[in-house]
């Protein structure tokens, strides 16, 4: 094999795997909503990276090497993904996340006249749902009195008394309870 072939494929890889490690990496900082400092700190790092590496390839210092056009390249990707990651994201959303085990259309007024909102297993949740920063879970009156009593301020539930039922299609929710007034309510009854 040639060497100019065979290096030409392990830098490939390289450029690949350093993407693919950093879409990994992106990946969990949007669930931790941290992406926005992610993405900034990737185009600091990759966009000096880059800068440097065409300064190299664009001089007339003769022919650069592969592993520094490789180099470019890969900074040269980072920060455009990077620059899309910081554009798009929005760490200050609230996501709700559906544990009541159907699937829910609220008509709360600061989402949508209808947000439908999936459930993401057919049975309720019977365990705490992790804490996790700007995300407010919806559970089931069981499980919300726990997460009261575990002082968690993040867990609502539905009320009941003014939510209709359409059957498999979902439930019409149009007030959501915290789960400490669940709690109270329980207590009281």
């Amino acid at each position: 094999m040639d060497a100019n072939l065979f290096w030409g494929i392990v830098l490939t890889l390289a450029v690949v795997g350093t993407c693919g490690l950093w879409f990994y990496w992106c990946g969990y900082a949007d669930k931790t909503r941290q992406l926005r400092p992610f993405a900034r700190r990737t185009l600091i790092y990759a966009g000096a990276g880059f800068l440097v590496g065409l300064a190299f390839v664009t001089s007339g210092l003769g022919s650069p090497p592969m592993g520094l056009i490789a180099f470019t390249a890969c900074c040269g990707l980072l920060v455009y993904a990077a620059g899309c990651a910081a554009i798009t994201s929005n760490d200050q959303s609230t996501v709700l996340v559906n544990l009541t085990g159907r699937a829910l259309l609220l008509t709360t007024p600061e989402l949508a006249p209808f947000y439908t909102l999936p459930a993401p297993q057919e049975q309720p949740s019977t365990e705490l749902p992790p804490l996790l920063p700007r995300t407010h879970y919806i559970v089931n009156a069981e499980l919300g009195c726990l997460c009261a009593q575990a002082g968690r301020t993040d867990v609502f539930t539905v009320d009941t008394a003014t939510a209709t039922d359409y059957g498999s299609s979902g439930l019409l929710v149009r007030r959501l309870v915290p789960a400490t007034s669940v709690a109270e309510l329980s207590e009281r009854g």
